[in-house]
C-alpha cells in the first residue's frame, strides 16, 4: 500500500486547511498537487474521486492523503449532502518514487520514520476533528503561530502512524470491547454503571473492567466522561449553545460538574475553550453524527451556518 515517511525528529510544514460541504449534486472541480500533500478527512460521505488512475471512494470517518504532482477530480456528482476537512502540508525530506508510490525518506536514512498509509477508515474520528480544529484555530498573527500549526499538522499525521485498521479476524476480547463502546455511546443519556456493563456482558465487572482498561487504555467510568467532555468540546466549537445548555447536551446533570471535570481534562474552562479554538476557515459545518448529540439538536443545527466568511473550493 502506497505510504509516506519522515523521521520522527522533523516537523512537517503546515500550508493551508478548512472545512468544506455541500448539498447533494456537489463534485469536486479538477486540480493538480503542484508539491503538496492534501489530508482530507471525511465527516460526511461517499465521496467519488479520481487520484491520479485510481478511482477512490472517501466514505464517512475515512482519512486520505492525496501525494504531490498528482491530478485529482470528482467523478461523480454527491447523492448526499457531504463533509470533509481539507490540510495541505510539505515534507520536510526529499520524494523518492517506490514501486508503492511515492515514499518520503530521511537523507541520512534514521532508523526511526513515522510511516502513515495513504487510506484509513476509522470507526470514530472525534479525536482527529478536535485536532483538527484546533490546528486551524491556531492565530498565525502571533510570533510562533506557524510553528504551532507544523507541530499540530505533524501530531496530526503521528496519529495517523499509530493507527492501524482493525483486522477483519481480530480477537473476542477486541470485538468485545468494541461492542462494549457502541452500547455506552447509545446509552450514555443514563450514565450507566459498571454493573450495567457487566449485565449487559453478563461477565464479571471486575473482570469487564480489566479488559476495557486493557484496550481502551481507560476504565468505563473514565471512559464515558471522557466521551461526555468530547461531545462538550464538539458542541462549543460547532454550535451557538449556551454553556448551559452545552453541558445538558453533553450528559452532565450539574453544571459545576460539567465545569469542573471540563477544566480538569482541558485545562481551560468551557469559555475559554470556545473562544480559542472555534474560529477556524470553513464553509458551512454541520455536527458531526459520530457523537453521542441528542438528535433533536443535531436536526436543530443542520442547516445552522457559524459565524465565519464562507469559502468554496
Amino acid at each position: 500500500m502506497p505510504q509516506l515517511a519522515f523521521d520522527h525528529d522533523q516537523v512537517v510544514t503546515f500550508m493551508v486547511g478548512g472545512n468544506f460541504s455541500a448539498d447533494p449534486g456537489w463534485k469536486h472541480k479538477a486540480r493538480y498537487h503542484p508539491g503538496d500533500y492534501e489530508l482530507m478527512i471525511c465527516v460526511h460521505g461517499p465521496i467519488n474521486l479520481m487520484i491520479g488512475d485510481h478511482h477512490v471512494v472517501l466514505n464517512t470517518n475515512d482519512v486520505l492523503i492525496v501525494p504531490p504532482y498528482t491530478f485529482m477530480r470528482g467523478t461523480a456528482p454527491s447523492t448526499k449532502k457531504i463533509e470533509f476537512y481539507w490540510l495541505h502540508f510539505l515534507l520536510p525530506n526529499d520524494h523518492i518514487k517506490t514501486d508503492s508510490g511515492t515514499k518520503v525518506l530521511s537523507a541520512t536514512s534514521h532508523p526511526k520514520e513515522i510511516t502513515v498509509q495513504y487510506h484509513y477508515h476509522f470507526s470514530d474520528i472525534n479525536d482527529l476533528i478536535i485536532l483538527t480544529h484546533q490546528l486551524l484555530a491556531v492565530d498565525t498573527s502571533q510570533p510562533f503561530g506557524q510553528e504551532q500549526q507544523n507541530l499540530l499538522m505533524t501530531l496530526i499525521l503521528t496519529n495517523l502512524a499509530n493507527s492501524t485498521n482493525v483486522p477483519e479476524n481480530e480477537d473476542r476480547n477486541s470485538a468485545l470491547v468494541s461492542q462494549l463502546k457502541e452500547w455506552i455511546r447509545t446509552n450514555i443519556f443514563r450514565s450507566p454503571t459498571l454493573k450495567d456493563l457487566a449485565n449487559e456482558t453478563e461477565l464479571n465487572p471486575q473482570y469487564v473492567s480489566r479488559l476495557f482498561k486493557k484496550y481502551v487504555g481507560m476504565s468505563p467510568k473514565h471512559y464515558m466522561v471522557h466521551l461526555k467532555i468530547q461531545t462538550a468540546k464538539a458542541l462549543l466549537i460547532r454550535t451557538n449553545l449556551s454553556i448551559k445548555e452545552v453541558s445538558s447536551y453533553s450528559y452532565f446533570s450539574d453544571d459545576k460538574l460539567f465545569m469542573k471535570q471540563f477544566k480538569k481534562l482541558t485545562g481551560v474552562t468551557p469559555s475559554t475553550f470556545r473562544t480559542k479554538y472555534r474560529k477556524i476557515y470553513h464553509n458551512n459545518p454541520v455536527i458531526d453524527p459520530v457523537l453521542p448529540i441528542p438528535e433533536k439538536i443535531t436536526q436543530q443545527l443542520d442547516f445552522d451556518r457559524d459565524p465565519g466568511t464562507p469559502t468554496k473550493r
